[in-house]
């Protein structure tokens, strides 16, 4: 065993083996086949090239809280046969090319916000994987990242602000704008047909998907979040009511496109009678409806105690805003148009 590799011999029970201790270097190829489960100690920066590949009886790993580890390298975890589920250090930014490459039994893997770059064919031919969901911080998946994950069904990207196009999120479809940014979608994880300045990397090339789902921009989250505990479940309900719109757990909306298979297992995206479209565009319009109608109470109520304070004598101090004012207003805030035709069971 190299120098910088050492075991920890913390006996569970008789029958299960070590824990092995990685402090960097290398793991010499004779320990490799008695490893069952790793710590990976703080001190680690990177794990190198084919490190743990081919440790078949690797079940469990372990990240040490605190690590400065940024780079998962070429084949560091390939071909652990045993292991079943990985979440990535938020310290780490790159996975390499073929980092848990033909890891038959993997069928979770949880990636935090920080990670960048998922390498080439970085998950190829991990048969058991189901579903990934892509942080919002990953700009590049390389060529075949997922080529052949065989249950791959579902991938949830979490980019909202690159791959919705901001015009469509501003106006709707009055706005002539397709829901998807497909020139950055394709920069990401162009399939097949790419634009012809996106080259596709087919990053999911030989996966059965039939659903993509994004989440809308941080910011639309932002706006909801800002509205009263009333009209923040009216858009829950709303969103349950709609097709092609999921809500997660933590109050974040997916927007949700199936996929069919193409020519050479490529997977297209179909947005059948821009279903998903419609319905994001039925939230978006609902959001703003709140927003203001919230805004127009308040000013409203600004110019009542105005009012107020410039003439307390006066019998009626209410003050409605003139309707002229209030199409300035809402061509200000860039809501004239938006809320045409008038937002169904609001």
């Amino acid at each position: 065993m190299d120098g910088d590799a050492r075991v920890s011999k913390r006996k569970r029970n008789p029958q299960l083996d070590c824990v092995f201790l990685y402090e960097g270097g290398d793991v010499a190829e004779g320990m490799k086949s008695e490893i069952t489960r790793v710590r990976i100690g703080p001190q680690v920066k990177d794990i190198p090239w084919g490190t743990f590949q081919g440790c078949r009886h690797l079940a469990e790993v372990h990240f040490d809280e605190g690590t400065n580890l940024l780079t998962i390298g070429d084949n560091a975890f390939s071909g652990c046969l045993a292991l079943r589920q990985v979440t990535i250090p938020t310290s780490v930014t790159k996975l390499d090319t073929y980092a848990f490459s033909d890891c038959g039994n993997l069928a979770s893997v949880q990636f935090s916000e920080g990670l960048e770059i998922i390498g080439e064919r970085a998950f190829n031919r991990c048969t058991e994987l189901r579903s990934v969901t892509v942080p919002s911080s990953v700009t590049e998946v390389g060529y075949g990242a997922f080529t052949d994950c065989t249950n791959l069904t579902e991938v949830i990207l979490l980019g909202g602000e690159r791959l919705l196009n901001q015009g469509f999120l501003d106006c709707g479809f009055l706005g002539g704008e397709r829901v998807l940014n497909k020139k950055k979608l394709s920069e990401m994880i162009g399939n097949g047909n790419s634009l012809r300045d996106c080259p596709a990397t087919n990053a999911f090339r030989g996966c059965p998907l039939t659903t993509l789902k994004i989440s809308i921009p941080r910011a639309l989250f932002e706006r909801v979040e800002r509205l009263p505990g009333e009209c923040r479940l009216s858009i829950e309900q709303r969103v349950h009511d709609l097709r092609r719109l999921e809500l997660t757990q933590d109050g974040n909306i997916l927007a949700c496109f199936p996929l069919i298979r193409g020519p050479s297992a490529w997977n297209i995206i179909e947005d059948t009678n821009e279903e998903t479209a419609e319905s994001l565009h039925q939230v978006i319009r609902l959001i703003s409806f709140h927003e203001l109608k919230e805004s127009s109470i308040v000013i409203e109520l600004a110019m009542w105690k105005s009012s107020l304070v410039e003439d307390r004598a006066r019998a009626d101090s209410r003050t409605s805003v003139p309707d002229p004012a209030k199409s300035l207003i809402m061509d200000y805030c860039g809501f004239t148009g938006f809320l045409e035709p008038a937002i169904e069971g609001a």
